[in-house]
């Protein structure tokens, strides 16, 4: 599993490399790209990642604008969907809680590669939330430690369009905490897995205006 992360980390060296070694011509790109008309985009993605040794899944949707099939910018949300459990401990007593996390997400995605089918981006998101421990006492559902969290996520995706208006994309990324919760045990930083499916509103409007 390191090397294969070793191997995925100089992937993405690789990438930025790139973009920075032919800076001016990405610049270009993006300046003309902004020049025109933005399609309005939605992603529903999966993650997986890990929070400290226990593998869990983060849903969430994104809604933005995307320039000329080359850059994108919007917010998203996301929320943790399988619950890992730890023990409590409340005044002499032990809980069995569950640890909980949401954040919303500003995004932006840069496209360096794409063809009629295959899409190759590097997506960054910042996560603006909240992790804390939920747990039940005399019938009644509490929460402890919560707190604010701030996360930055870069990635490496890729996307296969595969019907008109449908598009499923897989990559991998790193979530890093800049503001960790504190108050809580578990470590939030992890390798993070996306899985993606994107609809093309755009595709669908412009074709039921033309019937």
């Amino acid at each position: 599993m390191r090397e294969i992360w070793h191997k995925v980390g100089l992937l993405v060296v690789a990438v930025f490399c790139t973009i920075g070694i032919h800076a001016q011509h990405f610049e270009e790109e993006l300046r003309l790209a902004l020049k025109e008309d933005p399609k309005f985009e939605f992603k529903l993605d999966s993650r997986n990642a890990f929070i400290s040794n226990t593998g869990v899944r983060v849903f969430g949707f994104k809604l933005g604008l995307n320039f000329d099939e080359k850059l994108s910018f919007g917010l998203g949300y996301n929320q943790l969907w399988s619950r890992p459990k730890n023990q409590l401990y409340l005044e002499g007593v032990n809980y069995n809680a569950e640890v909980n996390f949401y954040y919303f997400s500003p995004y932006v995605e840069y496209t360096f590669y794409r063809d009629e089918k295959w899409e190759f981006s590097i997506p960054v998101q910042f996560g603006l939330g909240e992790s804390w421990y939920e747990f039940e006492r005399n019938g009644n559902k509490l929460s402890r430690s919560r707190n604010f969290v701030m996360s930055y996520e870069p990635a490496i995706t890729v996307q296969y369009t595969f019907l008109k208006y449908l598009g499923l994309g897989a990559g991998v990324g790193y979530r890093l905490m800049i503001v960790p919760n504190h108050s809580i045990e578990e470590q939030f930083t992890s390798p993070v897995y996306i899985f993606k499916f994107k609809i093309f509103f755009q595709e669908i409007y412009q074709d039921l205006v033309r019937e």
